[in-house]
């Protein structure tokens, strides 16, 4: 019995999985050009990155930038279709590798700035809490 329900399972899980691959859900082009997708995507990717900067801890900022990208990126093959001359395959092409280049982009600055703003705080804090004390101590006499 416990034999005949995992390979049901495993039946279904397959079919399932063969259905997604063989058989996608077409995702619609909200864009009628090539040109359109194009600038679509690329707002994504500047928006994405604009929203991850606002991120100390890199897992966020990388969240972020997928929050933003994600939902535009997911219609990528319709715009592939639009896409067909050589020069617009060379834009998509290079819209891609700058999706991914941000995303990596993201990870590493988003550690490496977590710590120079921390820093920064943590000095103009000092800077500030120093300048009162004085401009009390100045005031008081």
């Amino acid at each position: 019995m416990f034999l005949s329900f995992v390979s049901s399972w495993v039946l279904y899980a397959s079919g399932q999985i063969t259905k997604q691959i063989f058989w996608p859900v077409p995702v619609p082009a909200t864009v009628q050009t090539c040109e359109g997708g194009l600038a679509k995507l690329h707002d994504a990717i500047e928006k994405g990155r604009a929203s991850a900067e606002l991120e100390n801890d890199p897992a966020k900022g990388l969240l972020r930038f997928r929050a933003e990208v994600d939902p535009v990126w997911v219609e990528l093959p319709p715009i592939q279709g639009l896409c067909q001359a050589a020069d617009d395959r060379r834009s998509l092409d290079a819209l891609e590798r700058l999706r991914y280049a941000e995303e990596h982009a993201v990870r590493r600055e988003a550690s490496s700035l977590a710590a120079l703003r921390k820093q920064v705080a943590s000095d103009v804090a000092a800077r500030t809490t120093k300048g009162s004390t004085a401009a009390n101590q100045v005031g008081g006499h």
